[in-house]
């Protein structure tokens, strides 16, 4: 298995470290942070593929959320792609999916609404 499908194997098993989730320009890019320290994007594709990218140094979430795509290119932004359409194995596929999945949860405050039902729910 790769190190980035554990890395976000990781990510999935402790989602109370993502934190500021926000929409990108982009309907299809939410922005993360992970840890309070690891800057993310999750883009997921009208094919089925997802794109992971890392964003290291000090690159600022919101500044990065903002950008059109048509200005990504000019902006000269740092950053390390990870694609399931380039790992090409199920477990990767899956896995960048559930991360996906939950960061849209986070972006939408669905994390809130489903921790508050899920605790009404309890006696």
């Amino acid at each position: 298995m790769s190190k980035i499908v554990t890395a976000v194997n990781a990510m999935i098993s402790n989602p109370e470290l993502i934190t500021d989730s926000t929409q990108g320009y982009s309907d299809q890019e939410c922005f993360f942070r992970y840890d309070k320290k690891h800057l993310w994007s999750i883009v997921d594709s009208e094919v089925g593929d997802y794109y992971l990218h890392y964003y290291p140094g000090n690159q600022n979430l919101e500044t990065l959320a903002a950008i059109p795509p048509e200005y990504w290119q000019q902006e000269n932004i740092r950053s390390i792609l990870y694609s399931t359409k380039v790992i090409g194995t199920k477990e990767a596929k899956d896995s960048f999916k559930e991360l996906n999945s939950i960061i849209k949860e986070k972006v939408f405050g669905m994390d809130d609404v489903l921790n508050e039902i899920i605790g009404k729910g309890q006696f």
